[in-house]
């Protein structure tokens, strides 16, 4: 799968997330399920925080699995 440079955002994450869904269906879940963690406006300490978060509810998603 190639983005496309002229597209919008939104409609090559659309595009990703089919393609992750058509490959692993699980683990496109878990990303897009807690992709929502890393979206937060503030200062370095806080990006960083959100990110540590979302490695960490992905971490326990996939730790979870059968």
């Amino acid at each position: 799968m190639e983005f496309d440079p002229a597209a919008s955002f939104d409609d090559n994450i659309a595009r990703f997330k089919a393609e992750a869904e058509r490959l692993d269906p699980e683990c496109a879940r878990i990303l897009f399920d807690n992709l929502a963690a890393l979206t937060r406006d503030g200062d370095t300490a806080r990006n960083r925080q959100a990110i540590q978060e979302f490695h960490q509810a992905v971490l326990a998603a996939l730790v979870a699995l059968p």
